[in-house]
């Protein structure tokens, strides 16, 4: 008997051989193949002529990869003996049977296609979700990876990404506005604290020239004047360093010039006299 016939499993009317296993792994490993040359051939050219960005070439190739590796896997399953028709009654019964339990896993399934074919949020886009921020690592079918200032990578179900509110401060924004909030004493020149936080802003290399930056004077603190410096900037992932290297100069140039940021200040009252004792 030729060893390609050697039975290994068997289960009802089904006989899985050693000759249909090896054919069944050729099939997968000729989708590899056929994925690179893809790639490598037509969406490389494809990309080039397009002067697509990185984030959206990912997304493609991703969708690629996907519909081959799908198709592939039905081609080795043919190829193996198993009966497709068998296949897909199995798999809409496990579907009825699971439920409820694989909706949201349904879900983020379908989010994640929406993302890879629609493009809004690319890999290396900067992502606000709630109080996260980080940057997009990768983007797959049911999870995308997101790594944060401190380089924590969080893996995220792509449905939290469709549904909530997502601001992605690389879409469509080449600068966004920041604030830093100064307090000083009363009784400052407040032109000349207008004048330093606008020159501090100015001669730092992470905030933008054109729109400039400006300073509001707020309100009028219980200790101090409140002043705000804002600016614009396209340092979305250093901004936290951008700023404090403002406060650092900022603090600086106040000090310099005898400007005070004041210490909170409450005035106690003591009362004197005999208590009254209670009748």
């Amino acid at each position: 008997m030729d060893f390609l016939d050697w039975k290994l499993f068997t289960l009802g009317t089904f006989t899985l051989t050693l000759g249909s296993l090896l054919s069944g792994v050729v099939v997968i490993l000729l989708a590899r193949i056929a994925f690179v040359a893809i790639r490598r051939v037509f969406l490389t050219r494809y990309f080039r002529r397009k002067k697509m960005d990185e984030g959206r070439q990912f997304a493609i190739s991703q969708l690629v990869k996907y519909v081959v590796y799908v198709l592939a896997f039905f081609v080795a399953i043919e190829t193996v003996g198993l009966n497709i028709t068998v296949l897909y009654a199995a798999g809409a019964a496990l579907l009825v049977g699971l439920g409820i339990g694989i909706q949201q896993t349904f879900n983020d399934f379908m989010s994640g296609i929406i993302l890879l074919m629609e493009g809004s949020i690319k890999k290396g886009d900067w992502l606000l979700i709630g109080d996260m921020e980080g940057k997009v690592m990768r983007i797959g079918l049911r999870t995308s990876l997101i790594q944060t200032r401190r380089r924590i990578a969080v893996i995220v179900p792509n449905s939290k990404i469709t549904i909530e509110n997502v601001i992605n401060m690389s879409h469509g924004n080449a600068f966004i506005r920041y604030d830093i909030a100064v307090p000083v004493a009363y009784g400052s020149d407040t032109r000349q604290v207008e004048k330093i936080l606008i020159d501090c802003a100015t001669r730092h290399s992470g905030v933008m020239k054109a729109p400039g930056p400006f300073v509001r004077m707020v309100d009028y603190g219980e200790s101090a004047l409140k002043f705000e410096l804002h600016f614009w900037s396209n340092q979305f992932q250093r901004i936290v360093d951008v700023k404090s290297d403002l406060r650092f100069e900022v603090e600086k140039r106040l000090r310099e010039e005898h400007i005070t940021i004041p210490l909170p200040q409450r005035d106690l009252r003591i009362i004197s006299g005999t208590p009254v004792s209670p009748p």
